[in-house]
């Protein structure tokens, strides 16, 4: 979904860029122009594109309001884009996104406040996908440990992941850590699932900590209910306005890049 935060649709294509372009700028550093709109007879438009390629994202992502009350018809569009190539992410990672629609209808809701909440109802047909270099998640992860454990005297040397495929919305993932304090070094463990929904909500379950010798004990002790907040968790990989749209033949897949695509629209024969 777009919060415009407006409490009435614009009256024209230059006001609504210009409405979700001010939205936009709340959750993403841009690096220049985001928005772009063609079409005259408006409210029915020729394309919607969304580029926020380059853009950097906050560490802290606000969660998107819901809608409350009914929906109206808003907008007819024949082509909708979102792309993303890539979205820098705080601590140096990235990823690329690509949302592609034709012939899409968008409804218009409020949040609490009477805001204007644009929602994608329906596509003839269209198509999501989400990757991330399997090198900026270690990088991600490094950073983060090492952060981490500074406070308990520990030094994390290197992070390595590995994910195996085991379904179409499912992956093993294991994660190796090698940390050291003072003269004793050790190597830790930590395995998992990590499974993805049809609304491109991942949810990680099993997590498990092994570690080798004193230190790599002292380390699961301390990382175990850290752990645990995390485990059978969901979160969302997008914040994408999909509104009511249902996806189908999401897949998760992992390589040098964690990727994660979808479809949705009118089904094909």
């Amino acid at each position: 979904m777009f919060p415009i935060y407006r409490k009435a649709l614009p009256a024209d294509p230059e006001g609504l860029r210009e409405a979700i372009e001010e939205s936009l700028r709340r959750v993403v550093r841009p690096a220049g122009p985001m928005v772009s709109i063609e079409g005259q007879s408006y409210p029915r438009l020729a394309s919607i594109r969304v580029s926020l390629d380059h853009a950097t994202a906050g560490d802290r992502r606000p969660r998107p309001p819901a809608p409350a009350g009914s929906v109206i018809p808003a907008l007819q569009v024949e082509n909708f884009e979102i792309s993303g190539a890539p979205i820098h992410l705080q601590g140096g990672a990235a990823i690329n996104l690509s949302c592609r629609a034709r012939e899409v209808e968008i409804t218009q809701g409020r949040d609490r406040d009477g805001n204007i909440l644009l929602l994608l109802k329906n596509a003839a047909e269209g198509s999501i996908e989400i990757a991330t270099p399997m090198a900026d998640l270690e990088a991600l992860l490094r950073a983060e440990g090492k952060a981490a454990a500074a406070q308990q005297g520990v030094a994390v040397e290197d992070v390595r992941i590995k994910m195996h495929t085991r379904s179409e919305r499912s992956l093993d993932v294991a994660v190796q850590v090698r940390a050291k304090k003072l003269f004793l070094s050790a190597t830790v463990r930590i395995n998992g699932r990590l499974e993805i929904d049809e609304q491109l909500n991942a949810r990680l379950s099993g997590l498990q900590c092994a570690g080798d010798g004193k230190l790599g004990s002292l380390a699961c002790g301390f990382l175990s209910p850290h752990l645990q907040r995390f485990n059978n968790r969901a979160f969302p990989l997008a914040a994408l306005p999909l509104g009511g749209i249902k996806l189908r033949d999401v897949r998760i897949a992992a390589g040098a890049d964690l990727r994660v695509t979808a479809q949705f629209g009118e089904a094909p024969a």
